[in-house]
């Protein structure tokens, strides 16, 4: 009988100072509330909340605009 990892995988996510601004600072305030944590455990939380809808379209379509990658 074999059994699945619970582990994650390695990924490369592309982040900017001020998104790993805003992961310091969500790590900052877990840490005030007496959690310990790690970057990884932030963003997965981040993900967890967010939801599909008009916001998240927003946000997405703000941080694609101003992403090189996407610039024709």
């Amino acid at each position: 009988m074999t059994t699945k990892s619970k582990r994650g995988k390695p990924v490369n996510l592309y982040l900017r100072d001020s998104d790993i601004a805003r992961v310091r600072e969500l790590t900052a305030f877990a840490a005030g509330q007496g959690e310990r944590t790690s970057d990884s455990l932030i963003v997965r939380a981040a993900l967890q909340i967010a939801s599909p809808g008009r916001a998240f379209l927003a946000a997405l379509r703000e941080v694609a605009s101003a992403d090189l990658r996407f610039k024709a």
